[in-house]
């Protein structure tokens, strides 16, 4: 030999590109792991090849799985759609690199992301660079597709295509291979500033502009960590001359090292409970529906024979079937509600099996049965053709769930919650005294407070070693404030309100009684298109009752028209001037003549409140609107 590179010499094994001439000895200038031709070097290069292929697509599984929960990408439904969605270049794909940062584990909420995503994405980007170079280019191709089909980062993967011909193909390549390396970096380098760059176009609005910094250091991180990948694994390289097994070590360290920080200071449990929490949302979202109502309308339409009728006969009928379907729960809408509930109530009994010491099982368990108490609003959808969900009447069937919660973590600020729907269904099944304990120990814990986020398992501390994250989302908090509100006027409600005559049917009915009505006021749902008259059904069979002037109050407040809701509530008063239903009657009318631009009598509505009803919860409402306004005297609304 000649000492030359093997590339250069007179007799090159074409297949392999080695000197045929020395099959049994290291040339005089090892190139890469294929510079040796004896079987040895051969064989130990393809088992250690094959090793890290496998060690490669346990790091690129688990890129997937952080934030899909998935662990084998191909056996995910819709896995092909998810793929192609990638180059439709539409927003919200799910499968850009800034969803990493930001679903389901937004970076934001558990900082610890930062160390596990940028060690996860030095080792995506830098392995298949550092075997281009040290097994030559081809064999960075199945690492290249584990990027693109296992970790489902395509635009990733055609990256560091790129990159791996830069770094080992002539004539970009140099004999200098940290050169190399860092050459092949450059698109990498380019392709996560685009990533960093659309992420803080998706953030925008949504976070302090001091925690933008949170959304930059992993891909910084990312950079440094391939860098020193690329100065260790080559110089190890250089130092056995190029003998296989360089990569595997460092390899293996880099896809034990984000998972092994991910297991102890993450957890499992946090990516299965976003994903839970991201499914909810995604099910009981607000949807506008008008759309999807001219399409349907167009359809029928389209059907009828000729001469058709007009169009807009054929859109009031369609609106008028879709709104019977969900004021009386027909399908279409009540199907996929229960389809819906049904999954999610699996999803939470899954989550529940496999992580029972979680600190999120409160979290899951509150999913669950708000889910099964989970309504269409039929009413606002007639209004405003929105689909919109409501859960203030509860279901039985969610009623073990919120003793669970109650039972095993009474200091949890979502235990108000389960308190009050218990109350509700107790009181419903006409078992008041119970339902007034319930209220009491919702008050006594919580009447002071005023919102908290779900993941705060406990009110009086917050676990040190994982910090604790609100849930994202605006139905990721307790609104405590409504919440205690509601305690207060169904407990007053319920104490002033036992008929000397007919005891508690007229608020609870009786299921029993052939001379009751079967429905009391609490069994009503005031978002039914049927409310007011199921009302005024209630106060003709139960005439003069103690809850005379509830009903009414409740009929003034199902009043769409402004103007008709002063005249309610003012005939309200006048009828019922002492009764308990008048504090939330001035509180309610004070504020219907702030929306009708009547500051005045508002004011008055107000002082008059906090005058004669100073203790009332409604009185404090009332303070929030009078804060700032001057005196005034009380001429108006007095019996």
């Amino acid at each position: 030999m000649t000492g030359r590179p093997p590339d250069t010499a007179s007799s090159i094994d074409t297949a392999t590109g080695v000197n045929s001439d020395a099959p049994e000895r290291a040339p005089a200038v090892a190139m890469d792991v294929w510079s040796r031709s004896g079987s040895k070097y051969r064989i130990r290069a393809v088992v250690l090849l094959a090793a890290n292929v496998l060690l490669f697509s346990g790091v690129g599984m688990f890129a997937f799985w952080i934030r899909s929960g998935v662990p084998f990408a191909p056996t995910m439904e819709g896995y092909q759609d998810q793929l192609g969605l990638t180059f439709r270049f539409l927003g919200g794909t799910g499968v850009s690199l800034g969803s990493l940062l930001l679903e389901p584990i937004s970076v934001q909420d558990v900082p610890m992301q930062i160390p596990i995503l940028g060690l996860l994405m030095a080792a995506l980007i830098a392995i298949p660079i550092l075997v281009a170079i040290l097994y030559r280019f081809w064999a960075s191709l199945p690492f290249i597709a584990i990027v693109g089909f296992l970790a489902v980062m395509p635009w990733l993967a055609i990256t560091l295509l790129g990159s791996c011909v830069i770094a080992s193909v002539r004539p970009f390549r140099t004999s200098f291979r940290f050169m190399s390396a860092l050459l092949g970096l450059l698109p990498a380098v380019v392709y996560l500033f685009l990533a960093s760059a659309g992420t803080a176009e998706a953030v925008m609005g949504r976070i302090d502009p001091v925690d933008n910094i949170k959304f930059i250091a992993p891909w910084v991180l990312a950079i440094v960590a391939a860098t020193v990948l690329f100065a260790i694994v080559l110089t190890i390289a250089k130092l056995v001359d190029y003998r296989p097994g360089a990569i595997a070590p460092l390899l293996a360290v880099m896809f034990g090292l984000p998972v092994a920080l991910f297991e102890f200071r993450v957890g499992r449990d946090e990516v299965h409970y976003r994903l839970l929490e991201a499914l909810n949302e995604a099910h009981f979202e607000e949807v506008d529906a008008s759309e999807e109502l001219r399409r349907a309308a167009q359809r029928a339409w389209d059907r009828h024979p000729l001469p058709r009728p007009k169009w807009q006969e054929v859109y009031e009928l369609e609106e008028e079937k879709w709104q019977m379907a969900l004021m009386f729960d027909l399908d279409p809408f009540r199907s996929e509600l229960a389809r819906h509930q049904a999954e999610l109530v699996h999803r939470c009994d899954l989550f529940q099996r496999n992580f029972p010491a979680s600190r999120y099982i409160p979290d899951a368990l509150y999913i669950k049965a708000r889910s099964l108490d989970m309504r269409v609003d039929a009413r606002e959808f007639r209004r405003t053709k929105w689909i919109r969900f409501y859960d203030e009447v509860p279901s039985r069937a969610s009623r073990m769930t919120w003793r669970i919660l109650v039972e095993n973590r009474p200091d949890s600020a979502i235990s108000a919650v389960a308190l009050l729907q218990l109350a509700r269904l107790e009181a419903r099944d006409g078992d008041v005294d119970r339902a007034l304990d319930r209220l009491s120990m919702l008050l006594e814990e919580f009447g002071g407070r005023t919102e908290y986020s779900l993941a705060s398992a406990h009110i009086g501390g917050t676990d040190t070693e994982r910090p604790a994250a609100p849930p994202s989302g605006k139905k990721g908090k307790v609104q405590l404030g409504k919440v205690v509100l509601e305690a207060y006027r169904l407990r007053d409600l319920c104490a002033s309100n036992r008929d000397p005559l007919y005891g508690y049917d007229p608020l609870c009915g009786s299921k029993w009684r052939k001379d009751s009505l079967w429905f009391g006021l609490l069994d009503l749902d005031p978002r039914h298109e049927q409310y007011v008259a199921n009302l005024r059904a209630l106060e003709a069979h139960y005439p003069h009752c103690q809850i005379e002037d509830n009903i009414e109050l409740e009929i003034a407040k199902a009043e769409v028209s402004t103007t008709r809701k002063i005249q309610s509530l003012e005939a309200c008063l006048l009828r019922f001037p002492e009764r308990d239903a008048a504090p939330e009657a001035l509180f309610r009318l004070g504020v219907a003549y702030l929306a009708d631009s009547q500051v005045e009598a508002s004011a008055i509505a107000f002082a008059r409140l906090q005058r004669d009803y100073l203790e009332s919860v409604w009185s404090q409402q009332a303070s929030r609107y009078t804060q700032t306004a001057a005196p005034v005297r009380l001429t108006r609304i007095s019996p």
